[in-house]
């Protein structure tokens, strides 16, 4: 116990804003690469996010600080939700620690640009700045002597969002890849074997069910459950709304309903539904259908647009029902196709300015005081 509390320093606490920063790009990259692969699940949970509660876990960071080794907030996110499923998944398992390994590079570069202004504004020996900036050392780089701070003071500060940002990201590159249960490493090792066996039983499947299972010229492919009813809904929602558009509306209902009964949560399917009883003038059914995405919808966008839906007919007077009829025909003319959920860009984009206004802002303040401090010493 005494050699471990000898070992543990108190500067070991000062990787943290490099542990928050790190996974929080980490995950972000995860997010990012799954929401354009196709998983748009990331939006309503939150994972398309600069805020670091979003991704970070706080037993994670104890045990990293303890043991070297932790974790932030897994990615949830279904093969099926990608077109090339588990190719994508092997592709979004390798995006956090590619973020990572990015966000060392950057660290490492921008540490050495400081440390050669410094060289040059202060007029120090380059050792003595790079000794300031690493103190516990780069051995590949140069070696050196733990020089670590008794106190949190401006080099505690310095080596905080310098070179200790740098190797943390690293670290979390490392970890990331090793092939173990819960790491990244390991998601993307079964998930490409996955793939490749899958892939390989594809032409044995078809050549093996060709002589019995072709029907009308059609052959029968071998399709998991939940797969065949995302699809099937997906294609039976697809021609309801182009029969939507060519306003052949009953047609259209009756797609929107095939659609529910291969996917009881599909709320697009309900929305439709909805707008296309709006047109027909069944004002009850209409209600029905969007209480049914509120009730049933697994995604925030469509109940979001049932409540839209059911305020706007609030405000439709079922008194004068020709004025009612033109005005919920209007309404429900054109099936709502924009169903995708987005992320909010500008949200994720302000934020990312403030981080880099405070940054620029950080570093200034750091400049200015080590400056004058090395040329004094």
């Amino acid at each position: 116990m005494n050699s471990f509390l000898t070992a543990f320093h108190w500067t070991h606490l000062l990787i943290i804003p490099g542990l928050l920063i790190g996974y929080t790009v980490h995950e972000l990259g995860h997010a990012l690469m799954a929401y354009f692969l196709g998983d748009y699940s990331q939006v309503e949970r939150g994972k398309i996010s600069l805020n670091p509660f979003q991704h970070i876990s706080w037993l994670g960071i104890v045990a990293f600080l303890l043991i070297g080794i932790g974790w932030s907030k897994p990615l949830r996110s279904n093969p099926y939700n990608f077109k090339r499923k588990y190719l994508d998944v092997f592709f979004v398992a390798l995006s956090g620690p590619l973020a990572n390994l990015t966000l060392g590079l950057v660290g490492l570069l921008l540490t050495l640009v400081i440390a050669a202004i410094l060289v040059q504004a202060s007029g120090a020996p380059t050792e003595g700045v790079l000794r300031y900036l690493f103190p516990a050392g780069f051995p590949f780089l140069f070696p050196m002597m733990p020089e670590l701070p008794e106190r949190i003071n401006l080099q505690a500060w310095s080596i905080t969002f310098t070179g200790y940002i740098a190797a943390t990201s690293f670290w979390l590159t490392i970890i990331s890849l090793l092939p173990l249960p819960g790491q990244d490493g390991f998601v993307a090792l079964i998930s490409l074997v996955t793939f490749l066996r899958e892939r390989r039983r594809e032409p044995e499947a078809a050549t093996h069910l060709q002589p019995a299972a072709m029907i009308a010229d059609r052959p029968i492919t071998l399709l998991s459950q939940q797969q065949r009813r995302n699809n099937a809904a997906d294609i039976h929602f697809k021609v309801g709304t182009e029969f939507h558009e060519a306003h052949k509306y009953d047609d259209a209902i009756a797609r929107y309903r095939q659609a529910i009964s291969h996917d009881q949560y599909f709320g697009p399917a309900y929305i439709n539904m909805g707008l296309a009883y709006l047109v027909k003038g069944d004002r009850k059914k209409a209600i029905q259908a969007f209480r049914g995405a509120l009730h049933y919808a697994d995604d925030q966008r469509s109940e979001t647009e049932a409540w839209h839906q059911l305020h706007q007919l609030s405000e439709v007077s079922p008194i004068n029902d020709s004025a009612a009829q033109e005005i919920m025909a209007e309404m429900g003319a054109s099936p709502w196709t924009d169903t995708k959920p987005r992320p909010n860009w500008l949200g994720l984009g302000i934020v990312g300015l403030l981080f880099l206004a405070s940054g620029i802002l950080l570093y200034s303040y750091l400049f200015t005081h080590l400056i004058e401090l090395l040329k004094i010493s």
